[in-house]
């Protein structure tokens, strides 16, 4: 390439990525009546924290916005009549424009944070291959139960057995520990003046089965979120959250996945948190991990664990053909959680407490999107 054409490029990404950013922010802060001022002011905040996600709203008509509920239900149903817009990462080139609500929450933070003690650092790592013991086509599995001569590709060659009707419920969306939370901002340490768990649905895991609900509705399935909160007491959460699930499950039995949806997290010796990310469009998302488990030693009284493996082999599948990196090794163990109560009866972590709510935002829609073309492989 010629170097006159470099110099070009230079002075085009100079205008794009600061001068026209500038020029909003000075926009924003001086136009409008006083009353407007603090919201203008996270608009502008945004503008020089994410210049070109900013700019590219503009540029989009299908922005992902938020449709949290603050009202507590035991199981709200959103369906295909339901307005809803989102992104598609499937072939999309342009980066995730950031939401309104998030970007909003990271300006106060930023604020509320400023003076904080660094009381351990955050690091970055990508776990998509990390503690893998076997490898099926394009997919790692880590298998921790005694089961070591388990032909999982036995498994992965069979029908997932799911019926979905779009216009009855196919997929219920709860959180055994809803309160847990993450970091807000990408700072490369954490503060203890900031709660690894929330109460407030606006970026704890309800925010996240949030994003997922907006992507299979927009793709006109019936999702029931149960934003109901198990853990405000954390021991006894998954017998609370088991007992609501069994009745949601009897009064709609067209559900076909029932996906328990958490967050993990990694702590080391010397302090430090580990962020599960990866790089998606030159932007982070923190990775995800799906859980099954098995018949096992103290483990019993689990029939359908062959069909949830089946099950989340397929998912796992799609995650990694989808979006290389986005998954971590598929985690099957001798754990039951509430992975018993049906066939598609799956656990989801996303991110860690050191990923960013942002972060696991965008991992969120990633998921959406798998789920919805395993669900399509399986519309009656």
């Amino acid at each position: 390439m010629k170097k006159g054409t470099n110099t070009d490029s230079a002075v085009k990404q100079i205008i794009f990525n600061k001068l026209v950013p500038l020029a909003a922010v000075i926009c924003l802060l001086f136009s409008g009546g006083a009353g407007a001022l603090p919201l203008r002011a996270v608009y502008a905040g945004t503008a020089l924290a994410f210049p070109s996600d900013f700019i590219s709203s503009f540029l989009k008509t299908d922005e992902a916005k938020p449709a949290v509920s603050s009202e507590k239900t035991q199981g709200e149903v959103q369906n295909q009549n339901t307005p809803v817009q989102t992104e598609s990462t499937g072939g999309n080139s342009e980066p995730f424009s950031v939401p309104e609500d998030v970007a909003q929450l990271m300006v106060e933070a930023e604020r509320k944070y400023a003076d904080s003690a660094h009381d351990g650092d955050i690091t970055e790592a990508d776990y998509s291959k990390q503690n893998a013991t076997a490898m099926l086509g394009g997919i790692y599995i880590k298998n921790a139960t005694s089961k070591t001569d388990l032909d999982f590709s036995d498994y992965a060659d069979r029908q997932a057995q799911l019926c979905v009707d779009k216009s009855k419920p196919a997929v219920l969306i709860y959180h055994t520990h809803t309160s847990e939370s993450y970091e807000l901002l990408d700072k490369g340490y954490y503060t203890n003046e900031r709660s690894v768990r929330s109460g407030s649905e606006s970026e704890n895991m309800i925010r996240i089965g949030e994003e997922v609900c907006r992507v299979l509705t927009a793709a006109g399935y019936t999702v029931i979120h149960d934003k109901t909160v198990y853990d405000s007491q954390y021991s006894g959460a998954y017998e609370r959250s088991r007992e609501n699930v069994i009745k949601i499950l009897k009064e709609n039995p067209s559900i076909q996945l029932a996906l328990d949806i958490h967050r993990g997290s990694i702590y080391l010796k010397d302090g430090s948190r580990i962020k599960q990310v990866f790089n998606y469009n030159s932007q982070k998302i923190s990775q995800i991990t799906v859980i099954t488990g098995c018949e096992d030693g103290n483990v019993t009284d689990f029939p359908n664990w062959e069909k949830n493996l089946t099950i989340a082999l397929k998912l796992q599948s799609r995650l990694a053909a989808d979006c290389p990196g986005s998954v971590t090794p598929l985690l099957f163990c001798s754990r039951k959680y509430n992975l018993d109560i049906m066939p598609g009866a799956l656990q989801i972590e996303i991110g860690t407490d050191a990923n960013t709510l942002l972060e696991s935002v965008f991992s969120a829609r990633i998921f959406g999107e798998s789920i919805v073309k395993l669900l399509n492989e399986s519309e009656v």
